[in-house]
C-alpha cells in the first residue's frame, strides 16, 4: 500500500475588538444568532471527500458504504493523518472481502485543499475468490422436513459463484430462523465455517445442525372477560399437540385482531414453560368499549345532503353476538335500519344476519315506501369470494310516472358472490370489485308477482404511467310478465353519479306514453375513465360513459356521456366533481359530486 500526504497551509487574520461595549441584550441576541448560523454553518459546510477510481460499480458502492470520513473535521491535524488513512485502507480491505475479493491493491492519497481534504483511493481489485463447496448437513427429527430439504437444495448460492459474505451469513441464519419457527428449539447448529484458501482462491462452506425434536402447541389460555373461552377458542387456527409453527401463532394474533371485538392484542408462546415439548400459549385482550357511537354526513348529487347516525353493540351476548342500528335521512332517500348478526361455526368467516329496514325514496322518476325484514347467511370463503345466501319478505308501495301505482308483497330467496381485491382501500392503483345476485319470487309462495333477477357488476382499476384508468360495468336481466309488475326498487333506471353522467339520476330509461320515465327489466352500461395526478394529492380525470335500460334486448340503443373531472384524495377519502355532455340529455351540462372509495 502507498501513501502520501499533500499539505495546504492557510494564515488567519487576527480579529480587530470594538471600542464600545455593546447593551448585555444586544450581546445576548447576537450570541444566539451567531450560534445559530455556526450551527448552521456546520450541518451546511464542507465535509471531508471519498473518491475511488478503479473496480466495479459493486466494489466502489462496498467500500463507500464502509468508510465515514464526515465524522472527521476538516481541519484535521497532521498526525492523525497517518492513522485515518490506515483506518481508511482497513475498512475498504475488509470491505471487498465482504464481497470475494481477496487480494486487492490499493494505494490511499491524502489531499487537502481550501476547504476540507479528500482520501483518494486507487483500487486494483484482484481476481476474485469463488465458492468450490458447499457442506449443508441436516440430522435429528427435522432432517426430512421440506422447509431444510429447501435449504439444501438452496439457489442462492452456488459452486462456481464469487464468494459473497453476507449470502453465507443469510443463508446461516435462515437455518437458525426455520428451526426457531418451526418448533425446533433443542437445535445446534454445531459447524459454521466459512473456509479461505487464499492461495487457490477458493472458499468452502460447511454448515451442520442437529435439529432435536420438534415442539408441540400447547394450550391457548385467553385473558379476557367478556366473551366465553369456548367462542373463542374457535379462532385459534390449531388443535393442542400439532407440531408447533410460529405461522400459526401469528395466525392466531390475527384472528383475534380481525375479531373486532377486542382493541388490543398480545399472544406470547411460553417456550420455558413447556411440558413434555408442548410450548403453552398465552392471549392477553383488552376489549373495545361495548358501544360505538357514529355520526357522518355526506353530499352527492344523486341524492344530495346526507346525515347518518349509527349505534353498535360490539358483543351483545357471551357467544359474541352484535347488533347494529343505522338512520339515514337525505331529500331523495332516507331509512331505518336494524342488522342482528350471530357468528357461526367460524366465527371469522361465517355469520347470520337477522335484520330488517324501512327505506322511502322519491325520485324525479319514481317514488318507493319499502318494509323489509330477513336473514341473510354471509360466509367469507378462503379463496377469497364472499357468498351470500339470503331470504327477505318485503312489502312496497310505488309509483312510477303519474299513473304506474302498485303495491307488492314478495318472499325474495337470492345469492349473492362476490370479491373486492386492492392494493389501497380509498384510491387503489390497482385492484377490482366483481359482483353478481340472482334473486327471485313466485306467486305460489306469498308474492304477488313471479319474476327472476340476474345482476352483474363489476370495476377495475390499473395504473398506466403516472395515472389510473378505471373501467366499470353493470348489467342487468329481469324475466318477468310486465314491467309494470314490478315493485319500483327491482326495475333498473341509469343515469347520475356513478352510471351514465351527463343525465340526472335516474333519468335514462323506458317511458310511457305521457313521457315518464318508468324503469325496464334490463340494464347495461359501462364507463372508462383516466385519472392523472396534477399537483399533491389532486388529479385530472376525463372519462366516456355509455349503456341505456330497455324493456326487450332488441331496442337496445346506448345513449353517451362525456366530460372531464377533479380528483382530491381528502383525509375522508376520494371527492370527485364532474363536468359531464350528454348529447340525448335534457341538460347541455351537468355537474356530478360524489365521494367515496374507488371500488
Amino acid at each position: 500500500m502507498r501513501y502520501r500526504h499533500n499539505r495546504y497551509h492557510r494564515c488567519m487574520n487576527p480579529v480587530r475588538k470594538h471600542p464600545s461595549s455593546p447593551h448585555p441584550v444586544f450581546a445576548l441576541l447576537l450570541l444566539a444568532l451567531l450560534g445559530l448560523t455556526a450551527t448552521a454553518s456546520a450541518s451546511n459546510g464542507p465535509t471531508p471527500g471519498l473518491a475511488i477510481e478503479g473496480g466495479s460499480n459493486t466494489q466502489r458502492d462496498n467500500i463507500r458504504n464502509s468508510i465515514n470520513l464526515a465524522r472527521h473535521p476538516c481541519d484535521l491535524p497532521g498526525f492523525r493523518e497517518h492513522r485515518v488513512l490506515r483506518d481508511t485502507e482497513e475498512r475498504a480491505t475488509n470491505a471487498l472481502r465482504a464481497i470475494g475479493f481477496y487480494h486487492p491493491e490499493l494505494a490511499l492519497d491524502f489531499e487537502r485543499s481550501d476547504d476540507c481534504w479528500t482520501i483518494r483511493i486507487h483500487l486494483e481489485p484482484g481476481p476474485p475468490t469463488t465458492v468450490e463447496h458447499i457442506d449443508i448437513r441436516i440430522t435429528g427429527e427435522g432432517a426430512e422436513s421440506l422447509d431444510f430439504e429447501a435449504v439444501r437444495s438452496q439457489t442462492d448460492i452456488r459452486r462456481g459463484d464469487t464468494l459473497r459474505h453476507d449470502r453465507y451469513d443469510a443463508l446461516r441464519n435462515r437455518m437458525t430462523r426455520i428451526a426457531a419457527d418451526r418448533g425446533y428449539f433443542d437445535a445446534d447448529l454445531h459447524t459454521r465455517r466459512l473456509e479461505i484458501d487464499r492461495e487457490e482462491r477458493t472458499a468452502t462452506i460447511r454448515l451442520h445442525m442437529e435439529t432435536g425434536n420438534r415442539y408441540r402447541m400447547g394450550r391457548v389460555h385467553i385473558e379476557q372477560d367478556i366473551l366465553a373461552d369456548e367462542f373463542l377458542q374457535r379462532m385459534v387456527p390449531f388443535e393442542e399437540g400439532d407440531p408447533y409453527s410460529s405461522a400459526q401463532i401469528i395466525a392466531l394474533q390475527r384472528n383475534l385482531n380481525d375479531s373486532g371485538y377486542f382493541g388490543a392484542v398480545r399472544v406470547r408462546p411460553q417456550r420455558d414453560a413447556a411440558v413434555d415439548r408442548k410450548v403453552p400459549i398465552i392471549a392477553e385482550l383488552e376489549p373495545r368499549k361495548r358501544h360505538s357511537y357514529e355520526a357522518g354526513v355526506g353530499y352527492s348529487t344523486d341524492i344530495g345532503p346526507r346525515l347518518r347516525l349509527r349505534h353498535e353493540h360490539r358483543y351483545a351476548t357471551s357467544r359474541g353476538h352484535r347488533y347494529q342500528a343505522e338512520i339515514e335521512a337525505s331529500p331523495v332517500r332516507s331509512g331505518i335500519g336494524y342488522n342482528y348478526e350471530i357468528p357461526l361455526r367460524d366465527p371469522l368467516r361465517e355469520r347470520l344476519n337477522l335484520f330488517t329496514t324501512f327505506r322511502t325514496e322519491d325520485t324525479s322518476s319514481q317514488q318507493s315506501d319499502r318494509f323489509q325484514i330477513g336473514a341473510s347467511r354471509i360466509l367469507q370463503r378462503r379463496s377469497g369470494w364472499q357468498t351470500t345466501e339470503g331470504i327477505r319478505y318485503e312489502s312496497e308501495d310505488f309509483i312510477a310516472g303519474q299513473d304506474d301505482r302498485g303495491r307488492s308483497q314478495l318472499l325474495v330467496p337470492s345469492y349473492r358472490i362476490s370479491r373486492l381485491d386492492a392494493d389501497d382501500p380509498m384510491s387503489p392503483q390497482r385492484g377490482f370489485r366483481l359482483e353478481a345476485t340472482a334473486q327471485g319470487a313466485r306467486e305460489e309462495i306469498l308474492s304477488s308477482i313471479s319474476f327472476v333477477q340476474l345482476l352483474a357488476s363489476g370495476k377495475v382499476v390499473r395504473g398506466l404511467g403516472n395515472g389510473r384508468v378505471l373501467a366499470r360495468a353493470d348489467a342487468g336481466f329481469t324475466e318477468v310478465n310486465r314491467v309494470q309488475d314490478l315493485p319500483s326498487s327491482l326495475r333498473f333506471f341509469a343515469g347520475g353519479d356513478a352510471s351514465i353522467r351527463g343525465y340526472g339520476f335516474q333519468r335514462v330509461g323506458p317511458r310511457n306514453e305521457d313521457g315518464d320515465i318508468i324503469g325496464g327489466r334490463h340494464k347495461m352500461v359501462g364507463s372508462v375513465e383516466y385519472d392523472h395526478p396534477v399537483v399533491g394529492n389532486w388529479s385530472a380525470a376525463v372519462f366516456a360513459d355509455a349503456g341505456n335500460v330497455v324493456d326487450e334486448w332488441d331496442e337496445f340503443d346506448p345513449v353517451y356521456g362525456v366530460g372531464l373531472g377533479v380528483r382530491w384524495r381528502s383525509p375522508v377519502g376520494p371527492i370527485r366533481v364532474d363536468l359531464a355532455h350528454g348529447p340525448d340529455s335534457d341538460d347541455n351540462f351537468r355537474v356530478h359530486f360524489s365521494m367515496g372509495p374507488d371500488l
